[in-house]
């Protein structure tokens, strides 16, 4: 190796001693220490301590400060600033923040990264393309994030900024802080409590297992999939588009429900959405609790049978699979699937005669097809979706803990998928499922294989709310996020750390 530790000074008396790559073996001393520690990570050190390369036993290093030469004393003395209140520039205040952030960002287990960035460059690795997409995908989106996000400008505009820039870095050192040395500290639950804003969130995590480990494990597949196939997910970023448009209008429908606490609506803005297809499509196909396939419609994806649970009025659909065209030539055909739908949702068959007509509209030109009575079909706006929400979701939903409970938020997500279950009917006095009293994981475990249909997409919402929004944090583009997030994004320190958590995570 060229070289196989790094001394680098952040200030006056700050030092990070580095391991050069992950295979560098470097011995500690603090100062007054008998023993040494090996050192896998940048960590601070001080004037006085020591270190040793590739054993304990070798020579040891010891680590002092001198004074600086004097002709560089002149010439800092020349340089500095005329009287005190230049200090209290905004050049000042933005620069003592982002010191003081990577100093703190160095010594995290993330800071690894940038070893190994640094070693990309040196090596040549980093012209591989596996690697030069990999970066591409996620680290050069962080990289120009901060630097946009620290350009300067006019005095009087930019003083209010650079003050709430600076409480910003103060938050992030105090959540990174709080992890200690090491970033494996920080739990799944901790960091999901952080990019949500949601306490709530965080506390139903930590005390239901099942929903916990569900939920980690959408969010890695998550992060991978958004890194694999970026153009899937690209209205989300930059806010284009009559996708983008129509989720911005969901997203400020449900966050204007202000009877639903925040923490709930920040989940339920996730529930159902088809990320990859059209936001307004009218039918998709999707496995029910059943595990049969079926119809879904309109942009939350719902079942015939999951809306008459929740209450609003769908038109009956049946799926068919293959030979789309023998529906459409026989009556009889399309009235017999038809009755089967109607009756797995706790109805009495088909209605009397002559007063439905029936369609056939394609899934796939050609191969698939759902048929469907005509008429209005109250799954299919997203203004008409708004008042099974207010109902479903609001303080006072039935089934379902009270807003002020830890999982009140994550039971509702549940609520809505666990409505597709058979014989789950939310309109009745005795609903057949109730989240109140028991973690969600405890109650859906009742219910076997359909039970974890429920869990799985309960969990993959939750882990939109947390992936998604931590991808745009990262991608430095904030202002073309805010069509479909919002102007709050979560910060970018613990979406860094989750990112990198799951990515090791074995």
């Amino acid at each position: 190796e060229p070289d196989h530790v790094k001394l680098l000074r952040q200030g006056p008396n700050n030092l990070i001693l580095a391991p050069s790559a992950r295979t560098s073996t470097v011995y500690l001393w603090k100062r007054g220490a008998n023993r040494s520690s090996q050192l896998t990570t940048p960590t601070a050190v001080t004037p006085g301590d020591s270190f040793s390369l590739v054993t304990p036993e070798g020579p040891r290093f010891i680590i002092e400060l001198d004074e600086l030469p004097e002709e560089i004393k002149a010439q800092r003395e020349k340089s500095k600033p005329k009287g005190g209140r230049s200090r209290l520039s905004k050049d000042a205040f933005a620069a003592e923040g982002k010191r003081q952030i990577f100093t703190r960002l160095l010594v995290l287990g993330p800071a690894q990264l940038v070893q190994r960035a640094w070693i990309y460059v040196k090596s040549g690795a980093i012209f591989m393309p596996r690697n030069m997409i990999l970066m591409g995908a996620i680290a050069s989106g962080w990289v120009f994030g901060g630097v946009s996000s620290c350009k300067q400008r006019g005095l009087k505009t930019d003083l209010k900024v650079t003050n709430e820039r600076v409480e910003s870095c103060e938050g992030q050192l105090a959540f990174a802080s709080s992890l200690g040395s090491e970033s494996e500290d920080a739990s799944f639950s901790q960091l999901a409590t952080r990019i949500a804003r949601s306490n709530k969130l965080g506390d139903a995590l930590e005390a239901d297992d099942a929903l916990r480990s569900e939920v980690r494990r959408r969010s890695k597949s998550l992060f991978r999939e958004v890194v694999k196939s970026p153009k899937k997910y690209a209205w989300l970023l930059s806010g284009k588009g009559k996708k983008a448009r129509d989720f911005g209008r969901w997203r400020e429908r449900v966050m204007g429900l202000e009877k639903i606490d925040i923490e709930t609506r920040t989940l339920i803005v996730w529930v159902g959405l088809d990320l990859k297809g059209k936001i307004a499509r009218e039918f998709g196909k999707t496995l029910d609790s059943e595990g049969v396939e079926v119809c879904s419609r309109g942009p939350l994806r719902m079942t015939y049978r999951q809306a008459i649970s929740l209450g609003i009025t769908p038109q009956p659909d049946g799926y068919v699979a293959r030979n789309p065209d023998r529906y459409k030539e026989s009556k009889e055909a399309r009235e017999e699937l038809l009755e089967g739908t109607i009756m797995a949702a706790g109805g009495p068959g088909l209605p009397e005669e002559g007063s439905f007509e029936t369609s056939v509209t394609p899934v796939k030109q050609g191969v698939s097809a759902c048929v469907h009575f005509q008429g209005e079909d109250d799954r299919l706006l997203l203004k008409d979706l708004v008042p099974m929400v207010r109902k479903s979701f609001g303080n006072n939903a039935t089934a379902v803990p009270p807003g002020f409970e830890s999982n009140s938020s994550v039971a509702r997500v549940a609520k809505f998928y666990a409505a597709d279950l058979m014989p789950v009917d939310y309109t009745q006095p005795e609903p057949g499922i109730d989240f109140s009293d028991a973690q969600i994981g405890t109650v859906l475990d009742q219910y076997d294989a359909r039970g974890q249909w429920v869990m799985k997409r309960t969990a993959q919402t939750i882990a939109k709310a947390i992936v998604l929004p931590c991808i745009a944090s990262l991608s430095g583009d904030a202002k073309s996020a805010e069509a479909t997030f919002g102007n709050e994004l979560p910060e970018p320190v613990p979406c860094l750390i989750l990112d990198w958590k799951l990515r090791n995570d074995g």
